[in-house]
């Protein structure tokens, strides 16, 4: 479905700016407009008011006799002179009484009807507008009403004076104010234009790169343009891809040696079977044969299972079990495990772990699994050993850690080979030993069980003079087992 074009990122950026823009100006328009209004009316105000003034106290001379009618519209129409403009005296139903035009006589316009009646109820003020009380009058009308007294009567004195002047003056600033903010609103408009078309355009073309990635394209990268926020989020998504390569090709390469360490022993055990099916092995032999069968499939056993065992770790299936556990009786333990195999390979072990008498060396951890780190640690100490050498299993407490070193004094790992032990299947492309019984996950495994129960193990090594791992692990705070 064609998506909608107000739908669009960048149009709801411009609209959104532009629309904040055009109130801004129509409100400083208005402010101006107000404001110089209210500068080019005020002496006509002022004078109104003074006029006013003049006409309220001629109207108690009419009721004490003082003055007669005749000579209170003569003065009103001389106050009229004086403004330019008419001056009305109108009574109750609306009827101007006295003035100084030819209105006497006759009722109000009706566009001052408003007016009128806000006078009757004591009200006053001053009104501006485009209405004409003369048809021969040019412009606008400026008119200040307010009440009053005549005969003990009440009256409403209307003083009009013509706006012309000011009206023009008006429409001139108002079109100096209304020109300017209309080219200012045009120039902006095109500029948030281009800065939502620029702030937008990077954001579509992650977009595109996002489906095309989706869709296998691996080689799609987005250009950055900027070191804005925008520029990082494209150098993110592109080291994103960066990393979803890496990840594809280790995934790849997982799978290539999965199928090479499976292939192997099934390749061997189905010879074997297919030779003894046809008798090419006379059946004497069986036993012999039988038992490499039984090798081959102990090693696919191993190899399943430390897939079963790395695939729970990563995807945090496996859950660690832990409780402060005494480093040096556990270690003694699982040395008393392998002491036969140590036997038989001829190899010399050496133990400097604490005494029985000494306080306990206590670390929070899963029981079976620091069992599992060490046998790893042990038999890859073993199967790189020769005969006659010497595996060195030392326990001493550094800094809050109890630190375990399991040294070897076997052929070693030279410095551009070191980095790479923690590799899944390492020893599937580079073995140290014409023959190696291990699946090449195992210090893949011990990497994350150490970190999973929050320790950390390093490796040094020289090549023909053996190996040392360290492992470390803080101490429990704790004081029981």
């Amino acid at each position: 479905m064609r998506k909608k074009w107000y739908s669009s990122f960048y149009i709801k950026i411009f609209l959104s700016f532009l629309v904040t823009c055009i109130l801004f100006f129509m409100g400083l328009a208005f402010f101006w407009n107000a404001y110089f209004t209210d500068l080019f009316y005020k002496d006509k105000k002022e004078m109104l008011s003074s006029r006013f003034g003049e006409v309220a106290k001629l109207l108690p001379s009419i009721q004490e006799g003082t003055i007669s009618t005749r000579e209170m519209r003569f003065g009103i129409r001389i106050i009229a002179r004086s403004i330019n403009g008419h001056v009305w005296l109108v009574d109750a139903a609306g009827t101007i009484l006295n003035g100084s035009s030819e209105r006497e006589g006759t009722l109000i316009p009706k566009v001052v009807d408003a007016y009128f009646i806000e006078g009757l109820k004591g009200q006053s003020g001053f009104v501006a507008g485009e209405y004409k009380l003369d048809e021969r009058e040019r412009g606008g009308t400026l008119t200040y009403y307010a009440p009053s007294q005549m005969n003990g009567k009440p009256v409403v004195i209307f003083l009009n004076v013509p706006a012309i002047e000011v009206s023009e003056a008006l429409a001139a600033v108002r079109w100096n104010i209304v020109v300017p903010l209309l080219f200012s609103l045009l120039t902006v408009g095109m500029i948030l234009y281009v800065l939502s078309r620029k702030l937008a355009g990077p954001l579509q073309q992650i977009n595109r790169a996002a489906l095309e990635l989706a869709a296998g394209d691996f080689t799609v990268r987005v250009p950055v343009t900027s070191e804005d926020e925008i520029g990082e989020l494209a150098q993110s998504f592109n080291f994103m891809v960066d990393q979803l390569v890496n990840w594809e090709d280790a995934r790849q390469e997982f799978l290539a040696n999965v199928s090479h360490e499976l292939r192997s022993p099934l390749t061997s055990l189905r010879g074997l079977i297919i030779a003894m099916n046809d008798k090419v092995i006379p059946e004497d032999k069986y036993g012999h044969y039988l038992k490499i069968c039984d090798y081959e499939v102990q090693r696919l056993q191993r190899l399943v299972n430390d897939l079963l065992d790395l695939a729970r770790i990563q995807n945090g299936m496996d859950v660690f079990r832990t409780y402060p556990i005494d480093l040096a009786s556990k270690t003694h333990e699982v040395l008393d495990l392998i002491k036969p195999t140590l036997i038989e390979k001829k190899i010399a072990l050496l133990e400097l772990l604490p005494d029985g008498e000494e306080e306990p060396i206590l670390a929070d951890l899963d029981d079976d699994r620091f069992a599992q780190i060490l046998q790893n640690l042990l038999y890859n100490a073993i199967q790189f050993t020769p005969s006659g050498g010497t595996v060195t299993v030392r326990l001493e407490v550094e800094d809050d850690h109890g630190v375990i070193y399991i040294q070897d004094t076997g052929i070693g790992i030279s410095s551009e080979e070191l980095h790479r032990i923690w590799e899944r299947f390492y020893k599937a492309e580079h073995s140290r030993t014409s023959r190696s019984e291990g699946t090449g996950l195992g210090l893949t495994i011990v990497k994350h069980l150490v970190n999973g129960m929050k320790g950390t193990i390093e490796v040094t090594s020289e090549v023909g003079v053996g190996t040392e791992f360290r492992v470390s692990f803080p101490l429990s705070t704790d004081g029981s087992v």
